[in-house]
């Protein structure tokens, strides 16, 4: 039995991030932009549950409670996790270690549950499901828009990827076509 409160953002979390692709990319915008990976999904989960685009002044509020989880919880034990695994423990037995190092992720996991419970109690606008799902689609992108917004990022070919990935996995049913339609213009060709 899991410890984990049942939440319908949590559920969408899971369901997407296991998605082809998806994990790598939360995990390239996490390197590469900074991106807290529960804001990019809570984005996404917003938009595909129907509730109005966030705007820039209510994602900073929201960004203040998770940036301080993050920073004081998520990240030292992330980095711990990756300690463990990365570096040479010869003194350890490697069952030992491995032992620890699912402890510490377990923790991280759990960190990862509480912040996500405290992104959906920050923003409560009832669910529209009867949307059309272009104009979810649409909200989802526009959320993620205003979180570059927020980092000061100026998105580039490799989050456009990254962003239809998260869409591609948040809206199955759509093809590939209206996904590109919303994101934004795909990459440039390179030149031989």
């Amino acid at each position: 039995m899991s410890d984990f409160l049942p939440h319908p953002f949590w559920n969408f979390s899971l369901e997407i991030y296991s998605g082809e692709g998806v994990a790598e990319a939360c995990l390239d915008l996490q390197e590469r932009r900074g991106c807290d990976v529960n804001i990019l999904l809570f984005c996404c989960w917003l938009g595909a549950s129907g509730r109005p685009t966030l705007t820039a002044d209510r994602l900073r509020s929201i960004l203040k409670a998770s940036d301080l989880w993050q920073a004081e919880i998520v990240q030292p034990l992330r980095r711990v996790r990756r300690l463990l695994k990365d570096r040479p423990w010869p003194e350890a037995l490697p069952e030992t270690l491995d032992a620890v190092r699912r402890r510490v992720a377990d923790a991280e996991l759990a960190a990862e549950h509480a912040e996500q419970i405290k992104l959906a109690s920050l923003y409560t606008p009832p669910a529209d499901r009867d949307r059309p799902v272009e104009k979810r689609l649409r909200a989802a992108v526009g959320n993620l828009g205003v979180y570059a917004v927020c980092l000061g990022v100026v998105p580039d070919a490799k989050d456009r990827a990254a962003v239809a990935a998260l869409m591609a996995a948040t809206f199955p049913l759509l093809s590939a076509e209206e996904i590109a339609g919303a994101v934004g213009p795909a990459a440039p060709a390179p030149s031989a």
